[in-house]
C-alpha cells in the first residue's frame, strides 16, 4: 500500500490573533504532514513577521495584494507537492488526531473528506458536519448549531466546508481548482458541485475534529458577507446546474431570491443584496462560458445529480438564506 504525502495549506489574512494556534495545532498532529504552506493575502498586521520568526519550517507564500480566498487556495495548490491537499482557515485549530483520522479513511471509494467542525467558543456545538446543496443552488452546513453528539457516524455528504477539508490532488486538477472569480464565500460549494458533477465522492469523518472561530475575518451581515454570498450563489446555480434541472428549479430559485431580499431588507442590507445581483448580471456572459466547459466535463446524468441535492430547502430556509 502506497502511503500518500500530505500538504496542508493555510490561507491567512490579518490573522495575527489566531495563526499561531492554527500552526501549533498542525505541528502537534499525531501524523505529521509532509509540507505546510501559508498563503498570505497581503496582511497589514504582524502575521508575516510572526510566522517567519516562530514557524521557520513553514513555506510562506506572500502575495502582493489580497486576491481572495479562492485564488489564494489555487496559489497554494500549484506549489503543493502532496498527493493529498488540505485547506485550512487561519482561525481554526485542529484536534491532534485530525489528519490521522482523515487518512484512515483514504480508500479508493472517496476523493475528498469533510471534517467535524465545532465552534471554538462552544465546542459542544457543530459548525459543520459536511456541506449540503439545495436544489436552488444554495449550500448550507449540515448540523449547524446542533449538539456535537448528533453527528457521530461517518457518511457520504455533498462536500466539505473548506475551512477544514482534505482533497485528492487528482480531484483538484480535474476540476481546475477553485474559481478565483468568487473571491470569497461559496468557493467551496462551487468546487463541491463541479466535483460531484464529475462523479467524485466525499466522506464526512466525525472523528476528524476542528475548532472554528466563525466569521472572524468577515463579519456576519457585513456588506462583503451579503454581497459575495448572494452574488456567488448565482454563480453556483447558473454555472453548474444541468440544463433540465436548471429550468425545473428556476421558479424555486426566484422564490429563494425574493425571500432573501425580504430577509436582508429587514437586516438593513437590501442594497448589498441588490448590488450582488446587478454584478452577477454583468458577469453573466462569462458565467455562461464557464458553464459550457463544466457541462461538457459532466459525468453524472441529471437524474443522478438530482439525487445528491436537497429538495426540501424551505426546511433549512435560514441556513440557505444566511451564508453561515
Amino acid at each position: 500500500m502506497v502511503i500518500p504525502t500530505v500538504t496542508i495549506i493555510v490561507i491567512n489574512y490579518n490573522g495575527e490573533q489566531w495563526i499561531s494556534e492554527c500552526l501549533d495545532s498542525i505541528f502537534a498532529q499525531s501524523r505529521q504532514p509532509e509540507e505546510v504552506l501559508v498563503v498570505d493575502n497581503a496582511s497589514s498586521d504582524h502575521s508575516l513577521a510572526l510566522i517567519r520568526t516562530s514557524f521557520p519550517q513553514v513555506k510562506l507564500i506572500s502575495l502582493p495584494k489580497n486576491v481572495g480566498f479562492a485564488a489564494a487556495c489555487n496559489r497554494g495548490i500549484i506549489q503543493a507537492r502532496g498527493d493529498l491537499v488540505a485547506i485550512l482557515n487561519n482561525d481554526l485549530a485542529l484536534d491532534s488526531r485530525w489528519l490521522a483520522y482523515l487518512l484512515a479513511e483514504n480508500s479508493g471509494q472517496w476523493d475528498f473528506w469533510a471534517s467535524k467542525i465545532l465552534f471554538a467558543s462552544e465546542p459542544g456545538r457543530v459548525d459543520s458536519a459536511g456541506d449540503a446543496m439545495a436544489i436552488v443552488g444554495a449550500a448550507y452546513k449540515i448540523g449547524h448549531g446542533d449538539p456535537a453528539g448528533r453527528h457521530m457516524k461517518a457518511r457520504e455528504v455533498f462536500g466539505p466546508c473548506a475551512a477544514a477539508a482534505l482533497y485528492r490532488r487528482s480531484l483538484l486538477e480535474a476540476v481546475g481548482g477553485f474559481d478565483a472569480d468568487f473571491f470569497l464565500i461559496y468557493e467551496d460549494a462551487d468546487l463541491n458541485m463541479r466535483a460531484r458533477l464529475q462523479g467524485y465522492r466525499c466522506l464526512y469523518v466525525p472523528q476528524a475534529i476542528a475548532f472554528h472561530r466563525l466569521n472572524s475575518a468577515i463579519r456576519t451581515f457585513s456588506h462583503h458577507y451579503v454581497f459575495y454570498g448572494h452574488r456567488n450563489s448565482e454563480y453556483v446555480f447558473w454555472k453548474n446546474m444541468p440544463g433540465t434541472l436548471l429550468f425545473l428549479y428556476l421558479p424555486e430559485r426566484i422564490i429563494f431570491n425574493l425571500l432573501s431580499f425580504v430577509f436582508f431588507l429587514f437586516k438593513g442590507r437590501a442594497g448589498s443584496f441588490l448590488q450582488a445581483k446587478v454584478d452577477f448580471v454583468r458577469q453573466f456572459p462569462a458565467v455562461m462560458r464557464k458553464r459550457g466547459q463544466i457541462q461538457q466535463a459532466r459525468k453524472l446524468s441529471p437524474a443522478q445529480f438530482r439525487s445528491l441535492l436537497d429538495r426540501n430547502w424551505i426546511k433549512y430556509r435560514r441556513k440557505v438564506l444566511v451564508t453561515d
